[in-house]
């Protein structure tokens, strides 16, 4: 497989000409302007990680019907997922509640993470900022409530219907590194757990609440195209957040990247897969990992959304009437890929 991701070398016999035409175009890239300056919105943000360890050592029924009602779907969501309890009757849950916050490892996550987020103005500030955005772009849509949680490192975000919550124990950051190590946790995820990422989380979980990465056909081009909408998104969202961030690659990778841009193109089209439906043939272009297998050792993982999230930008650069909500709604991958005219240069 690597023998077939050949370099290519640019040809230098084109007219300056013809250079400066092709630079220009090459160029062209479509801002994703959002006034946010009039943009008023109340996001309420709710420590649900403090509130539930105030109680002590037990958690009452009383406490539960209050919670119940405050957290709403959040609430149940946090009791099934997190919790895992089996029954909404109160009496069970006061009961399994306790037992969480009383266990000695919830304890001193909640420590850790009670420690490492003391404050969190920062952080709040630009969700704040993110979900201006994302009203400007969607005034029709209620912006979502953000609730802070502890997961016992299972969760990083769940979404409950307007409620977007964060597992804060998956961001402790570099101190905890060995922590996250001791419970199998790969170093290329762990690395990502940290402040830095945590609003790209929350908003890749938000898109994914509303664009169900299960509905999307599978292919290898409308999983591309899916996941290059995903980081569109994100541009629109947060426009000052760096890329490797977005993307999740080291700077070396992200430079890979564009380097190569040209010769993964033609790989895929070469090994034509592009139209591929075998899930075992393209997921390794489309999932998450230290690298992509078969390619280079200095690729790094979901090389395929990389490539999307360029087809997605050529298809908004060339045609500036298709607003972001209109994007969104475009379902056809091979229609996108068409309009887009993308041809990265060699």
């Amino acid at each position: 497989m690597l023998n077939n991701f050949r370099m290519r070398k640019t040809r230098s016999s084109l007219l300056l000409f013809t250079i400066v035409l092709l630079i220009t175009s090459c160029n062209r890239e479509r801002k994703i302007d959002a006034d946010i300056s009039d943009i008023d919105i109340n996001q309420p943000f709710m420590r649900f990680d403090r509130e539930l360890f105030l109680f002590g050592d037990t958690v009452t029924v009383e406490n539960v019907k209050q919670m119940r009602q405050k957290y709403g779907s959040f609430f149940d969501l946090f009791c099934s997922r997190i919790i895992r309890i089996r029954s909404n009757e109160d009496t069970l849950t006061a009961k399994d509640l306790t037992q969480f916050i009383s266990d000695s490892d919830v304890e001193e996550i909640h420590r850790m993470t009670d420690s490492v987020f003391s404050n969190m103005n920062e952080i709040q500030k630009n969700l704040l900022d993110v979900f201006k955005h994302y009203s400007y772009f969607f005034p029709e849509k209620p912006v979502p409530a953000i609730v802070t949680y502890i997961s016992a490192f299972n969760y990083q975000v769940i979404t409950a219907d307007s409620t977007l919550g964060i597992g804060l124990d998956m961001y402790l950051g570099e101190k905890y590194a060995d922590i996250y190590a001791s419970i199998n946790i790969p170093l290329y995820m762990s690395r990502r757990f940290t402040k830095n990422y945590l609003v790209n989380d929350c908003i890749k979980g938000w898109f994914q609440s509303e664009y169900d990465p299960d509905s999307v056909k599978s292919e290898l081009l409308s999983q591309m195209i899916y996941q290059g909408k995903l980081l569109y998104y994100t541009d629109a969202l947060a426009p000052e957040m760096p890329d490797t961030i977005k993307t999740g690659y080291t700077k070396e990778q992200l430079e890979w990247c564009i380097k190569n841009e040209a010769n993964i193109w033609a790989f895929f089209i070469e090994q034509k897969l592009l139209y591929s439906t075998v899930i075992q043939e393209y997921v390794k272009y489309i999932n998450d990992g230290p690298t992509t297998n078969g390619l280079p050792k200095e690729s790094p993982a979901k090389i395929g959304a990389w490539i999307g999230w360029q087809i997605i930008k050529a298809y908004m650069n060339n045609n500036d009437n298709i607003s972001l909500e209109v994007l969104l709604k475009e379902k056809d991958a091979q229609k996108i890929l068409n309009i887009s005219n993308y041809k990265p240069k060699k």
